[in-house]
């Protein structure tokens, strides 16, 4: 387990100005409110949950913020996900934050989510994906202290509240809980994404549907196979 309270600290001493070397990841609107509904199989008592928490198909995404693949599995895939299956009852939709790419602004992202109210965390989530090569940007540039005040702005939070987030206890403890599920579940890259506990080895629409329409009793497309 990597040492989150460690990483936080050095983060707290970047934002100061120091630009951070980049380097690649491995391998809102009104329905974006986590509606709970933690089952205890698929999901857990702090997961972030959309969907209906009744659905028979739970989807468990693993990622980043600090994924650029990520960012453009949220930006092309998901919201085809979302409206096809989590806003229509059959599927909810977790996310859980995992430490991959620049660790630094991961564990920085993610803790700033994980600070905010509930009912904003995954338009925060959104936004740091939106903002994404902005971030990068203005982390070469020395001036991650100005993006994430923005951030922390759009989530409610204070310069200083955002400061004293970065080293909570009780934030860093949720954050460890949330990628230790996803090295138990042998998660080394992401996005990585669970279909009711089995893991879709590609992450296009093609492939989900693979895996989740057989789940909900559907047939799937001919054209539509998971290699």
């Amino acid at each position: 387990m990597r040492n989150f309270d460690s990483l936080s600290r050095r983060f707290v001493l970047l934002l100061a100005g120091s630009a951070l070397a980049l380097s690649a990841c491995g391998g809102a609107d009104k329905a974006a409110v986590s509606t709970g509904g933690a089952d205890g199989k698929y999901t857990v008592a702090d997961d972030y949950i959309l969907g209906d928490a009744n659905a028979p198909v739970t989807l468990v995404e693993y990622a980043s913020v600090a994924c650029p693949g990520c960012a453009y599995w949220h930006k092309n895939v998901y919201p085809e996900v979302k409206s096809k299956y989590v806003d229509t009852g059959k599927v909810k939709y977790v996310f859980r934050p995992f430490p991959a790419s620049n660790v630094e602004i991961a564990t920085a992202g993610h803790k700033l989510a994980l600070c905010g109210d509930r009912d904003k965390f995954f338009k925060n989530i959104k936004i740091q994906f939106d903002r994404q090569s902005q971030i990068f940007d203005m982390g070469q540039k020395g001036q991650l202290r100005q993006a994430y005040i923005s951030l922390a702005k759009a989530s409610g939070l204070s310069e200083q509240e955002f400061i004293t987030c970065m080293s909570d206890p009780d934030i860093t403890s949720r954050y460890e809980a949330f990628a230790q599920l996803g090295y138990d579940q042998g998660v080394t890259g992401t996005p990585s994404v669970f279909a009711n506990g089995q893991r879709i080895n590609k992450n296009d629409l093609e492939s989900i549907e693979a895996i989740i329409l057989p789940m909900l009793g559907e047939d799937v497309p001919a054209e539509t196979t998971e290699d």
